[in-house]
């Protein structure tokens, strides 16, 4: 029988397979799929397998499942053993000759029992319980008390003679009836990268693919790839010029395909030609740049500066690009540019400003790659992420287009007509003002960021549409809440602090406009213009006061939009409060709140909070102050209202 795991059976048919029988098995898979150090590997196998016989021979183990070296990732990545004991899931990581319990040992068992979790079918909903066995060192039996935080324990750590003792505790928790060892391995694997880490993969050469899911997302993201592809590829052999518009919510995939198309193969690439990601989201640029410089001066040995260079050809800033290319004789050397957040492009007031030239974004950059004898530009656009003035929507680049008919614009029914807080690319135009093509798989309705609540993005636009009845019937159809609420800055962290494990983030939001969280000891974020700090909280590891994990300082919907973490702690502040039946956007006019009148501006107030309900993969917690009834800017009762409205649309109180 194939199975997936090198080596899959009951612990009965385990414990009469002789270990060179086992130790073939291994070999042989081993030698089919890697090469390395492969005598070191099955001296350490065979270690393992007699560790494990003889802590089984100690237990009632015999209808238990056993699987060794099940792979987790396409990238390679293989969990040493999973043990199936009845309802449960014993994760076991071994460091074998080692003498101690590493911090990078425990973490790394942690997170293959999170990736379980979150990403293997089978063990969704079960407890997985990660072992770290480190066969020569100490005993540690006092650590063996298992406590569970959302599905996953603790880590037991033990030696070669207290591995029996951790899965007879595992046992101990044993309910329900016995798990499938055939049906485990044969379940899907369906991981979701951060977009840190697509980066990074994309970078090192591999594909969406190998570094994403399998499962129905996925395959409508690799249709959407294929198709700009394809249409790349077509706008170079014709000689056309093309411009693609990619729609989705926030957390579907559009800058994951985006940096697919420029980095996957000959990082800055596509088509054999010179190829740049550009994002007018300086912090975004500057972390996946330092992002993949790092794994590129780790991996490939190469200097930290040439390492930065080949990261800044593929992601740019783009006002940088547009400086270098306004002059009319000054051509890129791109041929293909993904414009991220392209409904945040700016108008012409706001070229007049930047650049002296009173032309929008839209115009400036059809104008730009008109002058080349091909090109292919494809808008990255979410609905509801405007969170600046001047930014002025789909609509603009559909004013652009109308003068320059020599482009096609290639939008699905969705971004051409506009919906859930989005303008379309016709505004007021005629169809016939534009050339056009209509590409239904140009649009993304999956939500992989929030991939264990998908409901979770139209959970989010029912709350600030202030449809509260809608997001409560959203709500219950949620696996899990769609965030918890607490008045406790203290139970705010704590709890993210619980879920700091494994390679797993957590870090403080709030927004730009909540000026007054600093009196409850919240400090304001860093500007977008300081982005050292805002690289660190995003990279830095736990232990770093830089890091987003010390929780110490928040992140505001300007640095943090098109990034993302596992676990957000959102500081409401009280520049958007219910008045009872909608909501209130403010702006703080020293000494006092001053209620925003224009739609415009008030629709921008609820946009940032719209980014920042949208940056968690895993988890929300909100924390809502008590307040001060004797301070006019932080009046207890605005509070109180935001708390109940909240726990209305279906959070839960922490």
């Amino acid at each position: 029988m194939t199975t997936k795991s090198y080596f899959a059976s009951s612990v009965s048919e385990f414990l009469s397979t002789s270990t060179d029988i086992v130790l073939g098995r291994l070999a042989t898979r081993v030698g089919t799929e890697h090469s390395g150090d492969e005598a070191n590997q099955i001296r350490a196998w065979r270690i393992q397998i007699d560790l494990l016989k003889g802590s089984l021979l100690k237990l009632n183990a015999a209808g238990w499942g056993i699987l060794l070296e099940m792979p987790l990732l396409r990238l390679g990545r293989r969990i040493d053993v999973i043990i199936l004991v009845g309802d449960q899931v014993a994760c076991i990581e071994f460091k074998i000759g080692s003498k101690r319990y590493g911090s990078g040992d425990v973490d790394q068992s942690v997170d293959y029992a999170l990736c379980l979790r979150d990403f293997h079918a089978a063990s969704h909903g079960r407890q997985v319980v990660p072992i770290l066995c480190a066969d020569q060192a100490p005993d540690n039996h006092e650590s063996l008390e298992i406590d569970f935080i959302d599905e996953v324990a603790g880590c037991l750590c033990v030696n070669g003679d207290g591995l029996s003792l951790a899965l007879n505790a595992v046992a101990e928790l044993a309910q329900g009836d016995q798990m499938s060892w055939v049906d485990y391995d044969a379940s899907s694997y369906n991981p979701t990268p951060d977009i840190v880490s697509a980066a990074r993969g994309l970078y090192a050469g591999h594909s969406v693919r190998e570094i994403g899911r399998a499962d129905a997302s996925a395959e409508a993201l690799e249709r959407t790839s294929e198709r700009l592809r394809q249409i790349t590829n077509q706008a170079r052999e014709e000689g056309r010029k093309v411009v693609c518009f990619v729609t989705g919510e926030p957390g579907s995939g559009k800058t994951l395909l985006g940096l697919d198309l420029v980095l996957t193969g000959n990082a800055g690439r596509v088509a054999g030609e010179p190829a740049a990601l550009l994002s007018g989201n300086r912090p975004l640029v500057f972390v996946l740049q330092a992002a993949i410089a790092e794994d590129a001066r780790d991996r490939l040995g190469i200097k930290a500066g040439e390492a930065k260079r080949q990261a800044q050809q593929a992601l740019q800033t783009l006002l940088g690009y547009l400086k270098d290319h306004v002059e009319p004789t000054s051509n890129p050397p791109e041929h293909v540019i993904v414009f991220d957040e392209a409904q945040r492009a700016w108008d012409a007031e706001t070229g007049l400003k930047l650049l002296g030239r009173a032309s929008s974004e839209p115009e400036l950059f059809l104008e730009i790659m008109g002058r080349l004898p091909w090109a292919c530009l494809v808008c990255l656009v979410g609905p509801g992420q405007e969170i600046n003035r001047g930014e002025g929507g789909l609509a603009l680049w559909g004013e652009a287009l109308t003068n320059a008919r020599e482009w096609t614009a290639h939008v699905s029914t969705e971004a051409l007509h506009g919906r859930d807080g989005m303008t379309g690319l016709l505004g007021g135009l005629e169809e016939s003002a534009l050339t056009l093509e209509i590409e239904p798989d140009l649009h993304l309705t999956s939500n992989l960021r929030a991939y264990r609540n998908n409901l979770h993005g139209r959970w989010v636009g029912a709350l600030l549409n202030a449809k509260i009845a809608d997001a409560a019937a959203i709500a219950k159809n949620m696996e899990h809440p769609p965030a918890f609420v607490t008045r406790d800055e203290h139970a705010m962290k704590t709890w993210l602090r619980s879920r700091q494990r494994g390679e797993q983030r957590v870090g403080l939001l709030a927004s730009s406009g909540a000026t007054r969280l600093i009196a409850e000891g919240i400090p304001p974020s860093p500007r977008s213009n300081e982005l050292d700090q805002v690289v660190h909280w995003f990279l830095r590891p736990e232990g770093d006061f830089r890091s987003s994990n010390a929780l110490e300082v928040p992140l505001s919907e300007f640095v943090c939009q098109g990034l993302e973490i596992d676990y957000a702690g959102l500081c409401w502040g009280n520049d958007l409060t219910w008045s009872g039946q909608e909501w209130v956007p403010r702006k703080m006019r020293a000494p006092k709140w001053q209620t925003l009148k224009k739609e415009e501006a008030k629709q921008y107030r609820i946009n940032a909070y719209r980014v920042l309900l949208t940056r968690a993969r895993a988890g929300t917690v909100i924390y809502v102050p008590k307040g001060d009834a004797n301070d006019p800017t932080r009046q207890s009762s605005d509070f109180n209202g935001i708390f109940e409205v909240l726990k209305a649309a279906g959070c839960e109180d922490l």
